[in-house]
């Protein structure tokens, strides 16, 4: 069966594509069909500076690679774009990024020649300065060495005199009153019948104090989070395997996961269950239903 005949122009922008890197072909299919960066961002969940990341090819600046691939993956859909052509690209930039980093490390064996030569001649140089100071300090003499200065550290001053022995008794009665006056105000704070000062504000808000919700991730694996509790700003977190991390929220905590197997969810110490696969991202309201904040008593 013989291949179908394209066209120059259709060659021409296959060539193209084949040019660009992962970033700009995302960048380029999203400018191609009108969606702004922000779009991607609100329906995605995914931050701003990680998305421009993403388009400008700067991979290292992402938590991992775990995440890499699923931003990568969760991007592509969401512009109408094939997941798997993708991730090819990626695997295949990544691959020629390694290929050019192990050519770059090793060093070239005619440029180590002309190093060792400058190096050979600033150590002769080096040598022979030392020779030239050391034979200049033995022809010349010492200096001769000052004369002494009469010791004035023991000559006795006015002001060094021993001070006179009433003066002591003076300073000790004088902390001693200190003391006692110390002494009589702690003993008037403990008279019988005298309580801590409590404020009625606190004892009010202490009432008032609502049950928060506590949420609880352990991470299994490398995950990225953010974390909304009620109304506050939102929270990004990096988590490492095997470390926890506890929030609480008054209300309700909206959620994002960017790696949804690498960790386990608590809600108030009840696990979640199973969030989802290896780097998949996923966004979660929890608890579902919100309780309406209860009203102080008047």
């Amino acid at each position: 069966m013989e291949a179908p005949v394209l066209s120059p122009a259709e060659e021409d922008s296959q060539k193209e594509e084949r040019k660009l890197s992962v970033g700009a072909y995302l960048q380029q299919e999203r400018i191609r069909k009108n969606i702004s960066l922000l779009d991607v961002s609100k329906v995605t969940r995914i931050s701003l500076q990680y998305l421009e990341a993403l388009e400008r090819d700067e991979f290292q600046t992402l938590p991992g690679p775990v995440f890499a691939r699923g931003f990568l993956r969760t991007y592509a859909t969401h512009i109408g774009l094939d997941p798997k052509e993708v991730m090819k690209m990626y695997e295949a930039q990544m691959t020629s990024l390694v290929a050019e980093k192990k050519m770059e490390s090793v060093p070239s064996p005619k440029g180590a020649e002309p190093l060792a030569k400058y190096i050979l001649i600033l150590f002769i140089i080096a040598v022979g300065v030392g020779i030239a100071f050391t034979f200049f300090f033995k022809k010349t003499p010492a200096p001769p060495s000052p004369p002494s200065s009469p010791d004035i550290s023991l000559r006795e001053t006015p002001l060094a005199k021993t001070p006179q022995p009433g003066a002591l008794p003076r300073q000790e009665s004088e902390s001693t009153k200190a003391l006692k006056a110390r002494k009589s105000d702690k003993s008037l704070e403990r008279l019988p019948g005298a309580g801590p000062v409590v404020s009625a504000g606190t004892t009010e808000r202490e009432k008032r104090k609502e049950k928060r919700h506590v949420l609880k991730f352990e991470a299994s694996e490398r995950t990225w989070l953010r974390i909304q509790a009620d109304d506050q700003p939102e929270v990004e977190a990096l988590l490492q395997p095997k470390e926890i991390a506890t929030w609480t929220a008054r209300r309700q905590f909206k959620i994002t996961i960017g790696n949804a197997g690498g960790v386990e969810l608590f809600l108030n110490g009840i696990s979640q269950g199973p969030l989802g696969q290896s780097g998949q991202v996923i966004h979660l309201q929890l608890p579902k239903e919100i309780t309406p904040p209860s009203e102080p008593n008047s």
